[in-house]
């Protein structure tokens, strides 16, 4: 039960999923994709400049570093993990330790 819970959390996941790109590889999609939580307004999420606090370029804190502008895949996936490792331990067969007696 839990290995299959393990395996609907990434598909749960899935269509709520962007920033998938065909240029770039496997792995680095994976690291790349995630569920938005702002919307970006200025179209990339990754290269946009840091706004500061006062609203000017210079000398205020940089508070948009902060803020999390989408949940990453890779957290879903370590969920996943979890649940397998789970399912595994209750459907191995706990060790007898044998007497030499």
């Amino acid at each position: 039960m839990w290995i299959v819970i393990g395996m609907c959390v990434p598909l749960l996941a899935l269509p709520f999923l962007s920033g998938w790109s065909k240029e770039r590889g496997f792995f680095e999609n994976v690291y790349k994709i995630g569920i938005p939580i702002k919307k970006d307004v200025h179209g990339m999420a990754g290269n946009e400049p840091l706004a500061h606090v006062d609203g000017g370029q210079g000398g205020g804190s940089k508070l948009s570093i902060l803020i999390p502008k989408r949940i990453p895949f890779r957290f879903f996936l370590v969920v996943t993990l979890i649940f397998f490792y789970i399912g595994i331990v209750r459907l191995a067969p706990p060790r007898r330790e044998q007497d030499d007696e």
